[in-house]
């Protein structure tokens, strides 16, 4: 016999969209104060709002230690996903040529997919990983995608950071 899902609104609920809120002001704030970044014509956020919030998403969990294994998990797959992305985008900056790229981007996924099993990650945050080498190969053109990388990375990074301090602050209130 299966046990009901709680259909209202949990505590995990409320901790993910508190998460996920501090971000967007964060990253709204950067930008509002003028703080960006500018590579050959390309407006970076240094948070950028979706990836913060996704990591939120990803990452926040019923306890402060899961959380940081899960943040742990998901600053390793950014890394290694965003480096692999990297190397494709300076190979498609040689080349310049869209075939090509599709088959750098392929490399790309299955080294991604290796390193992160090396990594011992679970398989579906490196899927996730291999999901950032296209992101990363196919969002921008040029050498702008490497610090787009770089800012996917702090972003995410902030998000983990965000979220697990959200989680011990609701353990907090929880204990008294």
């Amino acid at each position: 016999m299966e046990s009901k899902k709680e259909t209202g609104i949990t505590l995990l609920d409320i901790r993910i969209a508190v998460a996920v809120g501090l971000c967007l002001l964060t990253s709204t704030a950067l930008s509002a104060a003028g703080i960006q970044f500018t590579w050959n014509g390309a407006q970076l956020d240094i948070i950028q709002r979706l990836t913060a919030a996704f990591a939120c998403f990803l990452c926040c969990q019923d306890d402060t230690k899961i959380s940081f294994k899960s943040g742990v998990n998901r600053v390793i797959i950014t890394a290694i996903g965003g480096g692999v992305g990297i190397l494709v985008s300076i190979a498609d900056n040689i080349f310049e040529n869209q075939w090509i790229l599709a088959g750098l981007v392929v490399i790309g996924v299955l080294l991604t997919l290796f390193l992160c099993k090396l990594a011992k990650v679970p398989y579906i945050n490196a899927r996730i990983g291999a999901a950032t080498v296209v992101i990363v190969a196919c969002t921008l053109s040029s050498t702008a995608r490497i610090w787009y990388a770089v800012f996917r990375l702090v972003s995410t990074l902030y998000g983990v950071i965000v979220t697990v301090f959200v989680t011990w602050l609701f353990q907090q209130f929880k204990k008294h």
